[in-house]
């Protein structure tokens, strides 16, 4: 093989390896009250994030996750308000309408904008382990992490645990603005 094929070669198996570690699946697992998972989640292409610039929050809502055999889901949400890039956030952080930075919602079926209920974080965290361009406007952005904590419904005594990893694209237009 000539140099400057084995060049390419190299230059082509790097951008594939980039793209993969880029693309690592969302493995979230919640327990308690009922069990749900990402392995079964109703789409994956609704899991999302996005970043508000003046209030420096980074949004992440997660696909929705199937609870049982009916058409009832479940849905991880962060919302973390001071955004500065990787590191740990705590869970318990206050959000709006008395929620908190981490929730679990859940709903009746996977329709959009119908919640049933809320359960708000007691303890844990998100720790964001990467990102990149995050608040960039014009420009995608990515951000990966783990989540663990402890929830409780929000108006009950229900308790839940969520953990695991997650990873999301910011897309141009909800990037900074």
């Amino acid at each position: 093989m000539r140099p400057a094929s084995l060049g390419l070669v190299v230059a082509t198996l790097v951008a594939v390896a980039s793209a993969a570690a880029a693309s690592t699946p969302t493995r979230l697992s919640i327990s308690g009250a009922f069990h749900a998972s990402s392995s079964r989640a109703v789409s994956r292409t609704l899991e999302g994030c996005g970043f508000r610039t003046n209030a420096r929050t980074l949004l992440y809502e997660g696909a929705a996750m199937r609870i049982g055999q009916g058409p009832a889901v479940a849905r991880v949400a962060f919302l973390i308000p001071h955004y500065r890039g990787p590191g740990r956030y705590d869970a318990r952080i206050p959000a709006p309408y008395g929620r908190t930075a981490v929730q679990v919602v859940t709903g009746r079926n996977a329709t959009a904008g119908v919640a049933s209920g809320f359960y708000v974080a007691t303890s844990g965290g998100v720790s964001i382990v990467q990102s990149k361009n995050v608040g960039r406007r014009g420009h995608s952005g990515s951000a990966v992490g783990t989540v663990h904590a402890k929830l409780r419904l929000q108006r009950g005594s229900k308790r839940l645990r969520l953990d695991g990893s997650w990873h999301c694209r910011i897309d141009p237009t909800s990037n900074g603005g």
